[in-house]
């Protein structure tokens, strides 16, 4: 039951909107998809007033990428469903997110420390000046830093913000300046900042490095920030405030209702007249009044092919496959939905370690994020999902599970917010769930038990079998061995009754001291009436010396 562990992880994937950090370099440099691999590049000089010899100095371009060391990228999605970004492999990622005001924050660090980049965006009052939060911005990274030495080459530019009428609304300020501070590790450290205020939106973007080597990493810093995707929905409006909204004003925000399934597993918050199907422990399907847009928390149990397990309801059979192949065979396979078609599928490797620290090496783990359209309904469905498969260590059976959005293709990114507010507010009831794993491991422990006391009685038995096995090979061999004998000495025994057995040979009878038998009542006729000793019954009956 560690299925909580992924509740925080999901919808980054249909993130859209662009960083507002390109503004500050327009001058000096730009994004591009030089080398075409779907990632923004960057061609960024270090400010040429940075020193006074400088001043009137203007840098030419340089080559796109072309001073760059080759660095492998990795796609990073946010804990609290806000934005994603490609990121250098390796660097460290810390963020925040807070509500009234909504403000969520970010910082990615080189693994040694070298250099970092940061981002805050927020919300603040709508009448407050965009000058004065700036200097309050500025305020409380002196407070940070008391070293803080800012250089005389700030920059500031105004921007009016008009509706979708043309009518002005508001004013942003966007404000570029750099300098140098000491860190706590006595450390000189050289930084640049863009700060933007107005429309009722603030944002702080912040790269910095060692002195003196912030033009080396300034490339890599910046295409992070190109990369950036923030999540539709976070706020009513982009960083330059409600130029972007319609006249008629912003978008009414859906109502959320909390709600608790049936059996009490989990809770989360839904729009009034949403309706859910309980599924157990934890698992449910949540719909609108219509049925058109869903959430869902589900799973399906599979068994290979091998054991030819079939007609056992809610059973599939297959070969282990990654979550977004198992998720479009499970839903093909019981007629859910069809023709599938996957926008993008992306690996989770924090979430693939976090699985395989509980699995272990031998059994079969997968997690994913992935975005595809399909049909169903008879009509086509978008929808993003994060799943994960772990199979047992006998590779006979294996689990998907996933969290889930889907709606209308057409209506999907007008649902999204709604779908995302469900998704964000799904929370497992941690004490149903402690119990249930306490059970699962004493079921196992239980299990383990039973498994090792059998494991003793099949050992005795084959102990004792083996025993008589060994014991039998040995008689058989005492017997063998008392016929060659016999044969090769021309001997036979026979059974006296009182006197236990008689001796014979050529030369006559003897008894078991070999005493030769010469008078009555013994001599030839003795024999008469005996019982030679021709079978392993007779001879074990009374072994012969």
């Amino acid at each position: 039951m560690k299925i909580y562990i992924v509740l925080l992880v999901l919808l980054a994937s249909v993130l859209f909107n662009v960083s507002a950090f390109t503004e500050s370099i327009q001058g000096e440099g730009g994004w591009r998809d030089y080398d075409r691999d779907g990632r923004k590049d960057t061609a960024v000089q270090p400010h040429p007033r940075t020193s006074p010899d400088s001043v009137g100095k203007k840098a030419g371009r340089p080559a796109p990428s072309a001073n760059i060391p080759k660095t492998r990228w990795e796609n990073y999605v946010s804990r609290h469903c806000t934005f994603t970004l490609l990121k250098p492999a390796g660097w460290i990622v810390k963020e925040s997110y807070k509500d009234n005001p909504r403000t969520w924050s970010f910082s990615v660090t080189e693994p040694t420390g070298r250099c970092q980049v940061s981002s805050e965006h927020g919300a603040s009052p709508k009448d407050r000046d965009p000058d004065a939060l700036i200097r309050s911005v500025v305020d409380d990274l002196r407070k940070q830093t008391p070293s803080l030495q800012l250089a005389p080459t700030a920059r500031r530019r105004s921007l009016n913000l008009v509706d979708a009428t043309g009518k002005k609304t508001g004013e942003k300020i966007i404000v570029v300046f750099e300098g140098t501070y000491t860190d706590k590790k006595k450390q000189k450290r050289q930084f640049r900042s863009l700060v933007t205020a107005g429309g009722g939106l603030t944002l702080n973007q912040r790269i910095e490095a060692a002195e003196g080597h912030l033009g080396e990493f300034a490339p890599i810093l910046l295409q992070i920030l190109a990369n950036l995707r923030v999540a539709k929905g976070i706020y009513a409006s982009d960083e330059g405030g409600q130029m972007a909204q319609p006249a008629q004003g912003l978008p009414r925000q859906v109502p959320m209702v909390p709600q608790q399934l049936a059996s009490g597993w989990a809770r989360f918050s839904a729009p009034p007249g949403w309706k859910q199907v309980d599924l157990g422990k934890g698992a449910c399907i949540v719909t609108d009044p219509a049925q058109r847009l869903y959430f869902m928390v589900a799973g399906a149990e599979f068994v290979a092919p091998r054991y030819y397990v079939r007609g056992v309801p809610g059973v599939l059979m297959s070969e282990f496959r990654a979550p977004s192949d198992a998720f479009a065979f499970s839903a093909t396979q019981t007629g859910q939905a069809s023709n599938f078609r996957f926008l993008f599928v992306k690996q989770r490797p924090d979430l693939l370690q976090q699985m395989q620290s509980f699995a272990g090496p031998i059994r079969s783990v997968a997690a994913e994020d992935f975005s595809y359209t399909c049909t169903m309904k008879g009509r086509t469905y978008k929808g993003f999902s994060t799943g994960g498969c772990s199979g047992d260590a006998m590779r006979a059976s294996w689990r998907l599970w996933h969290f889930t959005i889907m709606a209308p293709e057409d209506e999907f990114d007008a649902a999204l917010p709604t779908l995302a507010a469900v998704l964000g507010s799904y929370e497992l009831n941690r004490e149903m769930a402690g119990r249930r794993m306490a059970e699962n491991l004493r079921n196992y422990y239980a299990g383990l038990r039973d498994l090792s006391n059998q494991i003793a009685k099949n050992s005795e038995q084959m102990r004792r079998e083996n025993l008589e096995l060994h014991m039998e090979r040995g008689r058989v061999q005492d017997y063998i061995s008392y016929q060659t004998t016999r044969m090769i000495m021309g001997e036979y025994d026979y059974l006296a009754g009182s006197y236990g057995y008689v001796r014979g040979d050529p030369s006559g009878l003897y008894t078991a001291e070999g005493n030769k038998i010469t008078s009555e009542p013994y001599g030839e006729s003795i024999t008469r009436h005996m019982q030679e000793i021709n079978t392993r019954q007779l001879y074990e009956q009374l072994p012969p010396r």
